[in-house]
């Protein structure tokens, strides 16, 4: 079975997707409204949960990476990119370095598929940095999900899916009958891959532990 890593911050933006989604499909003032609040409490009690369960391990990139003996490599994972998230949400992506947001990329690839398969993945928010993922993918090791990944997007004119949203979502509706099949098999396939995702993204994070810069 495939060790999943997946970080608060992905879960979150999964609720928050969610959100919009059923938000776009409300028909009045009222419903629109307490869908946005269902969204607001449920991303306060994840933050709330997040930083009691990681950020106990530290707020540095040293201090994280100093937990690795005493715990799993995903909790550890999770706790950079934690704080990785919490950087990105004060100071914008433009913030992290390329290392940062590969390391982010390549987590909310593997969270994105494993819970809902590439269509998913190309549909939520994770779809924006598919480039990043690829690159990041490859360079920690796991090229069997790059390859993956690649097969995915090739579904794409030129293989390269759009970045802005919804030109990205107007080529999934364009193309829904012949992406599904490759898709499905792309899923099927990552399933059964028995890369570590968690670990060769520790191991990347040590390796480039001097470009990753926190807080």
């Amino acid at each position: 079975m495939k060790t999943l890593a997946i970080s608060i911050g992905v879960i979150i933006v999964a609720g928050f997707i969610l959100g919009l989604v059923r938000w776009k499909q409300a028909r009045n003032a009222s419903a629109m409204q307490a869908l946005l609040d269902q969204a607001e409490k449920t991303s306060a009690k994840l933050a709330d949960y997040a930083e009691k369960e990681y950020g106990p391990l530290g707020t540095t990139t040293d201090e994280i990476l100093s937990h690795e003996n005493d715990d799993k490599a995903d909790r550890v994972l999770i706790g950079l990119l934690y704080r990785i998230g919490q950087k990105s949400a004060a100071r914008g992506d433009e913030s992290l370095t390329y290392t940062e947001r590969k390391l982010r990329a390549a987590s909310h690839l593997e969270g994105q598929v494993m819970n809902g398969g590439f269509d998913q993945y190309f549909f939520n928010p994770s779809g924006d940095d598919s480039e990043t993922a690829f690159a990041g993918l490859n360079e920690m090791g796991a090229t069997g999900s790059a390859r993956l990944l690649e097969r995915a997007m090739a579904a794409f004119s030129d293989g390269k899916p759009p970045k802005d949203r919804e030109k990205r979502w107007k080529a999934m509706d364009s193309m829904a009958r012949r992406s599904k099949p490759l898709w499905d098999q792309c899923d099927s396939e990552f399933y059964d891959l028995k890369e570590n995702i968690a670990e060769l993204s520790l191991a990347y994070a040590k390796r480039k532990r001097l470009e990753i810069v926190l807080p």
